[in-house]
């Protein structure tokens, strides 16, 4: 059973694309750190324009471990820190989906 996360954004009036990328690779960085297996997406069809940031995990219980570990990290709280002040985006939604093996 695979597990991905994903945070769809849409970047804020004046937003700057390079500083939209610096946080999601500084947030990749730490996902990958503690597990995960993150993905950026640039939203063609639909909602264009916005961005989707998804982890993927190989089990539920490695996702919850990996939020732990995030949770737990003080790097991780200062880039929350970085990426509110920053002002750049604006949360869609969240979305965690487990998948169904057919």
């Amino acid at each position: 059973m695979a597990v991905v996360v994903q945070y769809v954004v849409k970047p804020n009036p004046g937003g700057d694309l390079a500083g939209i990328l610096e946080l999601a690779k500084e947030s990749a960085g730490l996902w990958r750190k503690h597990g995960g297996k993150p993905r950026f997406w640039s939203v063609a069809v639909g909602e264009a324009g916005n961005f989707v940031f998804s982890v993927n995990f190989e089990t539920f219980s490695a996702y919850g471990a990996a939020v732990d570990k995030l949770n737990a990290d003080p790097a991780f709280h200062t880039w929350q820190a970085k990426r509110l002040k920053a002002g750049l985006t604006t949360l869609v939604r969240a979305n965690m989906a487990i998948e169904i093996e057919l």
